[in-house]
């Protein structure tokens, strides 16, 4: 089995290795921030780049390269000196950032054939939210009678049909029960029923409820006599009342 793998210098995935691992500088890093920016394909590629090269880091962990490893590289350079006398002798700062440059070039390039030869794995993307549990426009509306404490806070689920409140301190009396009341813009209350006096009350909306709330309706509660489930009209005082807005 032939594993060898010829680079092209041109190939994109070469540049994309080179920015994530921060070899890039002037204007070899400046193109390759704008192909990030407008190449999708581009920018996939260095974030694959980047999630293989954060596993390969955090596998190899850290280590010391071994005592003989500088002394080699700095013969070599000697003895390309040596082998070339027009070229001045390098002074020994010169020699030993030629020396960390090498093998910086070394690692990058076994990093390159590494992840050229290895098999892709896919970058991790983002977990979807389910169609059912993706945000939905709604009708909310917020109510509080700040003297005698009671409060209801309503929403209406438009895409959803279902109605959800959160009240407190609709304390009737003996024989009565709060009820809630939708009256559309220019016309006659229509009683949605019987609501709890506190906590939260959640019911799906028939047709005929879902056509009358609507942006601009108004909700209402009352106190009615518990004989009824549904009243033909609101008996006077009314509780609380605002119109639903849109969000």
């Amino acid at each position: 089995m032939n594993d060898r793998i010829d680079l092209d210098e041109d190939d994109p995935r070469i540049l994309a290795g080179e920015l994530a691992l921060g070899v890039l500088e002037g204007e070899e890093l400046a193109r390759a921030r704008r192909l990030q920016l407008e190449d999708r394909d581009f920018a996939r590629e260095v974030e694959c780049w980047e999630y293989r090269l954060g596993g390969m880091s955090e596998a190899a962990g850290q280590f010391a390269p071994s005592s003989s490893v500088w002394p080699a590289i700095l013969a070599r350079i000697d003895a390309e000196a040596t082998e070339r006398p027009e070229a001045l002798p390098l002074p020994p700062a010169s020699r030993w950032n030629l020396a960390a440059l090498a093998a910086s070039a070394i690692m990058a390039l076994a990093g390159v054939l590494f992840f050229l030869a290895a098999p892709r794995t896919p970058v991790p993307q983002p977990q979807q939210q389910p169609a059912a549990e993706a945000l939905q426009s709604q009708l909310v509306v917020q109510l509080r009678d700040e003297q005698t404490g009671r409060s209801l806070v309503a929403a209406v689920g438009i895409e959803s049909g279902r109605l959800a409140l959160r009240v407190a301190d609709l304390k009737p009396g003996d024989g009565q029960r709060p009820e809630l009341w939708a009256i559309p813009e220019g016309g006659t209350p229509v009683s949605l029923g019987p609501i709890p006096s506190s906590g939260s009350f959640k019911r799906a909306l028939s047709e005929a409820e879902t056509r009358l709330l609507v942006p601009g309706s108004t909700l209402a509660v009352t106190f009615e006599d518990d004989l009824v489930q549904r009243h033909e009209s609101p008996t006077l005082p009314i509780l609380l009342s605002g119109p639903l807005d849109r969000i």
